[in-house]
């Protein structure tokens, strides 16, 4: 940015116009350097899609509406009402203070008047006919669809994205646009700045190089001939979603950097020298080849390298979406891990971004790349120079100023999230999700165990990926042991996953892989209906022939009924527990337990829910697995006999026993996806019964595709894929869904989307998009959790103590928010009601962010909403 003009701004000197004022001493940032700042860090963030002009401009502008009276009077009053005290007032002005009250946050608009001053700018630019018929196609409607797009952009950057029209039809953003000068301030704004020289070196820009950097973006996607005009209408209004991230990213970060001095060094981010990362990792796999030469014959070992050396070779390749096909136990993790980094390398991207389905193995994940990447410190920690891992969302849905500033931006080389979080990044409402979108962009995507993607979201993560892949300059890569098939959806017009490359290879080589790498024999026990004593007995059968057996179960109810059960005949100090009602390092700990007593042969029970099955690092020699979808059945198996281990008194190998068994009460109401699985793999094993059958592995990858195809096919699939819209007892209300709310809407009642016409006749499409409406709707899972701060063990209650205790604008809390990620526990919504009127629930002043007393966590099971050990829980019919 250009910042002579400071020198001319006379307002800027006098501090007359303020953006915030710090909480600590008291400071003014004036709105000039606010405005600057934020458009500086927004345009380089919005120069990784192509659009660092719109960045710029739109930063520059957001918060336009400050330099109007009403806005200045109402952060002035704030302040007078925060500090009364200490302003030496008599009784009487005091009085007068109080009954006035502090302003309200929000009731001054802040926002419309930047972005009316852009829609003005460009609506009508480039609609003029010229001689060449060609670029006289393209030119038209491009100036209005820009307008709308940035537009969209400031007018949202407080309330998340707005509609174009709202799901009743009314026309939201033409209705902002005609917002009148009394509440939008945009006249008086656009004066002031005017006199404060604000944006005028930014005229040549917007006439001569904005719409020539626009169109080449948009180009690409209106002339991409694979795409559907439906995904075209999607892919143009994710373009205004990552630019929107950037604003987002930009505003909190310079008020960070105002806020806490202190900590705007950690705003800073600088791509890491990639080789430094290959050459570690490249050391670590040399030593395992010497250590293979001094070893027995170990095929499994074999294959894990010959997996980890392909994914080598593999990112040298082009940019676009790979699918690693493995093998539970095949070494993926850091085969991965090769593969993204000569591909960030040689694309020079920025960072890698591994998107698990659980919080449950973020840590084991990470743990193993923080092994081999970082160093070690005194205290047995790392010294977090690589990796960032984002445990759960401690975020308030509702924002405050101090919640905002504590907001997590991915800002690190490589992050370890969950897919909760990248989809509500990608279509979550609000601010607190979106600021992360843009570090998609330039990236190297891989989500681990891709199979467990709700099947809710199937068109809008295919339309991500190929947005992001195609037009971000980001590659994805899908690692499972049981592939879904994202390329042939369903429904053509709603579009399927892009082509991809299997990493592994043809179906071929495929199968020498499962075959090479096949460690378990699976029965099939699901014919006798089993009650909870029946099963209880089964259990204790199995622990006393093998050991060592895992039990998964498809319910919490299910879980905590046979550990119950169970603890009256097996030792405490050999049976365990585990769901996600426990906190992560809770689970890490148990863990811990589990794999020691593994190891040294102990007797072994666990009772899981499915978190076990998606890559978490154990091994079986049993493991027992309610029916469920063939995906579930084979990442159980992938618990046992994981490494090719187990061998009898000659040291021949043995194989791990796998048993699907079916209980006769289990109400899967809640959980359709996984009923509509269960009922289908009932049906393969009635299929594998019969005498032609006989022979064939459940895990061959034929069947597993087979399975895939036809679950897609059901007419659940089919209704869940894009997001149907439903009412409050989760029935769907018609036609309506998001992937159609963020595409062509055609469903809205008064949109005539006349799209695919505008393209034929060479024009620019309009926006038509429910942004909003689609925002609110959207939760990644069924419904939405808020993260609860526990405390388990003695570090728990300590840190809730400090947290309780710590000003936020202490540099000290920041470290305690990124602690309390490992002492958290994700809530549905009536778990969190009931501990709110048990007076459970503790939040941290105004911070939004939530901590639960001692007597409601219990150390065997996690949370515990009925408090002092009683173990309630909500039981929907087992």
């Amino acid at each position: 940015m250009n910042n002579d003009n400071e020198q001319n701004c006379s307002i800027v000197a006098g501090n007359t116009f303020i953006a915030h004022v710090r909480a600590s001493d008291g400071h003014e940032q004036p709105l000039y350097d606010h405005l600057t700042g934020t458009a500086k860090i927004s345009k380089n963030l919005a120069t990784k899609i192509g659009l660092p002009l719109a960045g710029e401009l739109i930063g520059l502008v957001h918060d336009l509406g400050k330099y109007s009276q009403e806005f200045q009077e109402y952060i002035k009053d704030s302040i007078t009402y925060d500090n009364y005290k200490s302003l030496d007032l008599d009784e009487d002005e005091e009085a007068e203070i109080l009954l006035k009250g502090k302003p309200k946050r929000g009731s001054v608009d802040h926002s419309t008047a930047g972005a009316i001053y852009l829609y003005k700018q460009l609506k009508g630019l480039s609609t003029s006919r010229i001689n060449d018929s060609t670029q006289e196609k393209i030119k038209i409607g491009q100036g209005q669809l820009l307008a709308d797009i940035l537009f969209i952009c400031v007018a949202s950057h407080h309330s998340g994205m707005v509609n174009v029209i709202d799901k009743e039809g009314n026309e939201y953003l033409k209705n902002r646009k005609q917002k009148i000068e009394g509440k939008s301030h945009y006249q008086e704004s656009l004066t002031n700045a005017r006199d404060n020289e604000l944006f005028a070196h930014l005229d040549d820009k917007i006439n001569n190089q904005m719409l020539g950097e626009f169109s080449k973006a948009i180009a690409n996607v209106l002339n991409d001939k694979s795409s559907k005009d439906k995904q075209k209408d999607f892919y143009i209004g994710f373009y205004a979603r990552l630019l929107f991230s950037c604003l987002i990213d930009a505003d909190r970060s310079n008020s960070i950097a105002f806020e806490h001095p202190d900590q705007a060094h950690l705003l800073d981010y600088q791509r890491p020298n990639w080789q430094t990362a290959i050459d570690k990792v490249e050391a670590l796999y040399e030593d395992f080849a010497n250590q293979a030469k001094n070893s027995p014959h170990n095929p499994i070992n074999e294959q894990r390298t010959h997996i980890a050396d392909t994914c080598y070779a593999s990112g040298q390749q082009a940019q676009g979406i790979y699918t690693l096909t493995v093998p539970t136990g095949g070494g993926k993790t850091l085969a991965s891990l090769r593969f993204a980094l000569q591909h960030a390398k040689k694309h020079t991207l920025e960072r890698i971004i591994y998107i698990i389905p659980f919080t449950s193995i973020i840590e084991q994940n990470a743990a193993e790349i923080r092994k081999v990447l970082e160093e070690k410190q005194a205290d047995g920690s790392f010294d977090g120079k690589w990796v960032l891992e984002q445990h759960s969302n401690l975020e308030p849905d509702v924002q405050t100023w101090q919640s905002k500033l504590i907001m997590d931006n991915w800002n690190a080389p490589i992050v370890f999230t969950t897919m909760v979080q990248f989809l509500e990044s990608c279509f979550g409402g609000g601010t607190k999700g979106v600021r992360r979108l843009h570090q998609l962009s330039r990236a190297v995507l891989i989500f681990d165990e891709i199979q467990t993607l709700p099947i809710s979201c199937y068109y809008l993560f295919c339309n991500a990926i190929n947005f992001l892949t195609r037009h971000a300059s980001s590659t994805a890569v899908l690692c499972t042991a049981t592939q879904p098939v994202l390329d042939n959806l369903p429904i053509a017009h709603n579009g399927s996953l892009n082509p991809s490359t299997e990493i592994i290879g043809n179906r071929e080589q495929l199968a020498t892989l499962f075959d090479t790498l096949k460690r378990v024999d699976i029965h099939d026990h699901t014919q006798t209906l089993r009650d909870l004593d029946n099963l209880t007995a089964y259990i204790e059968d199995n622990f006393q022939e093998y050991a060592s057996t895992l039990v998964i179960v498809n319910t919490k109810a299910w879980a905590t009924q046979l550990y119950q059960s169970l603890s009256a005949s097996i030792a405490e100090d050999e049976l365990f527990h585990l769901s996600t009602g426990q906190c992560a390092r809770h689970r890490k700990d148990l863990l811990a337990k589990i794999r020691s007593r593994l190891d040294q042969g102990l007797p072994t029970l666990v009772i899981s829910t499915q978190l076990i099955e998606a890559g978490v690092d154990v091994s079986f020699k049993s493991v027992i697995r309610f029916l469920a979808g063939l995906d579930s059945i084979a990442q159980a198996a992938g618990r046992c006999n994981r490494h090719g281990e187990m061998g009898d008194e000659t040291g021949a190998s043995l194989r791990g026993q796998v048993f699907i068994v079916r209980p006769d009460k289990e109400n899967l109401s809640k959980l359709p996806t996984i009923e509509l699985g269960r009922n289908k793999m009932s049906d393969i094993l009635h299929s594998l019964r019969l005498p032609e059958n006989e022979g064939k592995h459940l895990l061959d990858p034929d069947i597993m595709t087979e399975f895939f195809k036809v679950f897609y096919t059901t007419e659940h699939a089919t209704k869940e894929m894009a997001y149907p819209i439903k009412n409050k007892n989760g029935k769907s209300s018609g036609t309506e869904t998001i992937y159609g709310w963020l595409s062509n809407n055609t469903t809205n009642p008064v949109v005539n989307n006349e799209n695919p016409n505008r393209l034929k006749n060479g024009q620019y499409p309009k926006l038509w998009q429910s942004f909003m409406d689609a925002g609110r709707a959207f939760k990644a899972i069924d419904a939405p959790t808020q993260a609860i701060i526990v405390p388990y063990h003695k570090a728990g209650v300590e840190l809730i103590n400090d947290l309780h205790g710590t000003l936020v604008s202490d540099g000290e809390f920041y470290k305690l928010v990124h602690k309390a990620q490992q002492y958290s526990v994700n809530v549905f919504p009536w778990m969190l009601q009931k501990l709110q009127d048990d007076k459970a629930i503790v939040m941290v002043r105004d911070t939004g962010i939530l901590t639960l007393n001692e007597q409601f966590y219990d150390e065997h099971m996690g949370i515990d909403i009925a408090g002092k050990g009683k173990l309630d829980f909500v039981d929907f019919g087992m």
